[in-house]
């Protein structure tokens, strides 16, 4: 992934590229600016051929110079498309078109409509370069215009004072266009390369969301992994055990292998909800789209029901407005929740839970506290190894928004499991 830029470091054509993108944009451009100072140029002769018979002082008739300066005017506009590429050139090309005009035809009052086209030139450029670049440019065709100016009128009178005087005559003329041409460029070039830099910061930002979507999506499928793999490993490990427990007591113990057998019923119940539930994450996971909306607090209440439904007595108690708790802290809480009841179920199996949620307010902290009694005494633990990864999971999650997670037993042979987290754990 490459870092971004900084604006003004480098400088390519997308400040000019929407003024040739196609030939046919291009072709619109040079006809636009031809028509324009084709217009302005032959403005006085064709006022006066309007006005009637005039003394001609040129070798050629008025018509056949109309042509020649409008196929003037049409290469200097053409000049125009060496600014993709080469835009000091371009600038410089449209000077020289004027000056050449100004040099055979000596009529400098009827090319002021050319300047407008260097100054189009200049701008162009400014767009693309450097504003240094630029302004060294600006000072080249001030140089050379007025130079050239300067040149053909001390030629054209024989007197360097007249010809300086019509060079100062025409210097802001000239001038005044192509400098704010220069502004107006430099200021447009950085717009265009601020916006391109948004852009590719944008687009960086896209791309590490996508890695870290991917990652994290990767880590939800080594939990969900996990979780199948211990419902896989253990509780059906455990079915298998009181199986042939059962089997071997029947004979002699039927009793006692009636309950073997309620407690394989009671196994099997929880190792078929565990699997549904790692399932149904793990399509979520898999889904194009999501399915259903993220489950959080606001769904505990199933939760609560569900294990309810399946002989666990849970008493549920909840203060505060969980749906204004932001989304992944609320997530965090369901999880945590939903795990501290699943190890309820297995280890305390027909012990009441009392599950309490509260949004403190005043403290801006979310607290969630399941606490189990003591197992009945006639009540069998779900046989296996219990590999720890619920409560190393519950803590990686609360300690990542900065909360803390408490478990352990009560005074009364039961467990207790309280997480306490920042709403804003952010700030």
């Amino acid at each position: 992934m490459n870092p971004p830029r900084e604006p003004g470091l480098e400088f390519d054509a997308s400040a000019t590229r929407t003024f040739f993108r196609t030939r046919r944009g291009s072709a619109i451009l040079v006809a636009i600016v031809s028509a324009m100072t084709t217009l302005q140029v032959l403005a006085t002769p064709i006022t006066a051929m309007m006005a009637g018979p005039v003394d001609w002082p040129f070798a050629v008739s008025i018509p056949v110079l109309c042509v020649i300066l409008a196929v003037a005017c049409v290469a200097q506009a053409s000049a125009l498309l060496l600014s993709g590429r080469w835009p000091r050139t371009a600038v410089f090309a449209t000077v020289s078109v004027y000056l050449l005009v100004l040099g055979v035809f000596d009529v400098p009052n009827w090319l002021i409509g050319m300047y407008l086209v260097v100054a189009l030139a200049q701008f162009l450029a400014a767009c693309r370069v450097p504003a240094t670049s630029a302004i060294v440019c600006l000072l080249g065709v001030v140089v050379a215009g007025m130079g050239g100016l300067f040149v053909w009128g001390a030629v054209y009178t024989g007197d360097a004072g007249a010809a300086f005087t019509f060079m100062a005559n025409e210097f802001f003329r000239f001038t005044a266009p192509a400098l704010g041409a220069t502004a107006l460029g430099i200021w447009w070039g950085a717009q265009v390369r601020q916006v391109a830099l948004a852009r590719e910061q944008a687009e960086l930002a896209r791309q590490e969301h996508d890695a870290r979507v991917n990652d994290a999506r990767e880590r939800e499928r080594a939990r969900i992994a996990q979780e199948l793999h211990d419902v896989a490993g253990q509780h059906l490990a455990g079915l298998v055990t009181l199986a042939d427990a059962a089997i071997s007591l029947a004979p002699a113990r039927p009793d006692e292998a009636i309950r073997l057998v309620g407690e394989v019923r009671n196994e099997g119940r929880f190792a078929a909800a565990s699997l549904a539930g790692a399932l149904s994450d793990l399509h979520a996971a898999d889904a194009a789209g999501p399915t259903e909306t993220t489950r959080d607090l606001r769904r505990a209440g199933e939760l609560v029901e569900f294990w309810s439904q399946r002989g666990m007595p849970v008493s549920f108690e909840l203060s505060g407005a969980v749906s204004d708790l932001p989304a992944v802290v609320s997530t965090t809480g369901y999880r945590v929740l939903q795990e501290a009841l699943t190890n309820a179920a297995k280890h305390a199996p027909g012990a009441p839970v009392n599950v309490i949620v509260t949004v403190a307010d005043a403290e801006d902290e979310l607290i969630v506290r399941v606490v189990n009694h003591a197992p009945n005494s006639d009540s069998t633990p779900v046989p296996g190894l219990d590999l720890g990864w619920g409560l190393r999971g519950m803590r990686e999650r609360v300690e990542l928004l900065r909360g803390t997670l408490f478990a352990g037993p009560t005074p009364t042979g039961g467990w207790d499991v309280r997480i306490a987290i920042p709403i804003d754990p952010i700030a």
